[in-house]
């Protein structure tokens, strides 16, 4: 109970409870899991994972798909679910609602991968920065134009349908053309966070360089 006392984790049980499904991703260590609410109260909340926390994350981030941001602590584990807590007592219109500096979007989790497009039948290398369930970023020597559809290899997923969004050279925002449910997303991302990391170790000198200006650009993809 993380130093409460009986009485003050007593108090934090007999909270009214909400249900409530809404899409986010928590965030400890170097992973990023996506995650669907459940339930919520002002000191705590349960939600769906799709893979074990290791026990010894205590702190985390939770984030929300417009930005917004809420520090949790891992309480218990079991079925697929998970009971956080909140450090100090939440705000449950933020937690309901949009408040972030972006608009609502599609969860990202953010990955560094080798892979390629296909333009017009030939091949360029790329960079995958981000993937959600409907889209991703990436960064690309070769221009690419607005609204240009291409092929993406995306790693356990295969070639995808895919069309540009924006563009701010080298980086680029891909919308899928058929998008996945977050599920085949949120299950995959221990797999592609996995390979990442590996790659990271085998080129520590290529980092991902993500301009400021790009914080604020509100896309799809």
């Amino acid at each position: 109970m993380f130093g409460e006392t009986i009485a003050a984790y007593a108090e934090r049980r007999r909270e009214e409870r909400f249900p409530i499904i809404r899409t986010a991703k928590l965030m400890y260590d170097d992973t990023e899991m996506p995650c669907v609410l459940r339930d919520i109260s002002n000191s705590a909340l349960r939600v769906r994972i799709y893979d074990a926390i290791p026990m010894g994350s205590r702190e985390m981030m939770l984030e929300f798909g417009d930005g917004d941001r809420h520090p949790v602590e891992l309480v218990w584990q079991r079925d697929g679910h998970a009971g956080l807590r909140f450090p100090q007592f939440a705000d449950l219109r933020a937690l309901v609602g949009e408040k972030g500096p972006f608009r609502k979007r599609a969860i990202r989790i953010g990955v560094d991968l080798p892979s390629s497009v296909t333009v017009l039948g030939t091949r360029h290398e790329i960079r995958i920065e981000d993937i959600s369930h409907q889209g991703a970023r990436i960064s690309c020597d070769h221009p690419l134009a607005i609204d240009q559809q291409l092929r993406i290899a995306v790693p356990s997923l295969g070639e995808v349908y895919a069309v540009v969004r924006w563009r701010e050279q080298p980086h680029y925002g891909l919308a899928f053309l058929e998008t996945f449910r977050f599920e085949e997303i949120a299950h995959m991302a221990g797999s592609l966070q996995a390979i990442s990391r590996v790659w990271r170790r085998q080129h520590p000198r290529q980092e991902v360089v993500r301009p400021v200006t790009m914080q604020k650009r509100v896309v799809n993809g």
